[in-house]
């Protein structure tokens, strides 16, 4: 075969070569490593502000379950419109985030992935039926948050910035004055007036939801840096059959092992 026609050959083979390479670096992992970028650049973003949210937010279950004899929610307007607060509060940091999720494909990365399900913990805990299959379907039926309503709560309560959420001050007042705004909070007040033992659906699911927030706190900051890594707490409160089994194997990689139970040593002021 002559000279020329090696070349030819070679200049075509190596055209295809080069194609297959410009395609796979530009059309496949390009956007692939661009998206991953984009995941990582929101979660950091959002890690701090999400943090803290669910970390008052899993204070404030915590301290309704030890105390739900003192019945603060029914007769303490602070400690009413403060819990509504900061429901409210960890609600909008998701809405915001989900707003950005609708130009970022989130799945495209395990942790990602993982992120996804530990972000919507809590959600989960108000409003699946998952983990309730023992129970009769009309008692689960009747003690779950609308999903969409979480969702009108997240949008009430952010900011005009789109990018944060309104202040306490901003939520009572509009809560006081405004009765569309107090309205998309009525199924969630109802919802924790009814968290109390004799109605044991709901009671669950604000256990499992103080579990799930503590999840995801482990998992935005694993080494404790702005969290201290705790174990799940409240386990034992639960009611239905074998949840407490089946936080535990679900959550526990996101918390610390419990070094032994205590029993809190006195109750807790509404204002904690």
């Amino acid at each position: 075969m002559s000279t020329a026609a090696w070349a030819l050959i070679a200049s075509i083979v190596g055209g295809i070569v080069g194609a297959g390479i410009k395609f796979t670096f530009e059309d496949l992992l390009g956007p692939r490593l661009g998206h991953r970028r984009d995941t990582r650049n929101l979660v950091s973003r959002f890690t701090t502000p999400l943090l803290r949210s669910a970390e008052q937010l899993e204070r404030r279950i915590n301290n309704l379950v030890r105390n739900e004899k003192e019945q603060w929610f029914e007769k303490d307007d602070y400690y009413r419109l403060s819990t509504l607060y900061v429901f409210g509060e960890h609600l909008g940091r998701i809405r915001i985030i989900e707003r950005r999720f609708g130009f970022i494909p989130i799945e495209s990365a395990r942790r990602t992935r993982v992120f996804t399900a530990r972000l919507y913990g809590s959600i989960r805990g108000l409003s699946s039926f998952q983990y309730f299959h023992g129970r009769r379907s009309a008692d689960v039926r009747k003690s779950t948050m609308p999903r969409l309503m979480l969702t009108a709560i997240g949008e009430a309560m952010t900011a005009a910035d789109r990018e944060s959420v309104i202040e306490f001050t901003d939520f009572v007042t509009k809560y006081r004055n405004d009765p569309q705004f107090a309205s998309w909070f009525a199924n969630l007040e109802l919802f924790l007036q009814r968290a109390h033992p004799g109605d044991p659906v709901v009671w669950d699911r604000v256990v499992i939801t103080g579990a799930e927030l503590r999840a995801l706190i482990g998992f935005l900051d694993p080494k404790g840096r702005l969290a201290r890594r705790r174990p799940l707490v409240n386990l034992d409160h639960l009611i239905t059959p074998g949840l407490q089994a089946e936080l535990t194997r679900e959550l526990a990689t996101w918390t610390s092992a419990p070094t032994g139970s205590r029993k809190p040593t006195g109750v807790i002021g509404p204002g904690q």
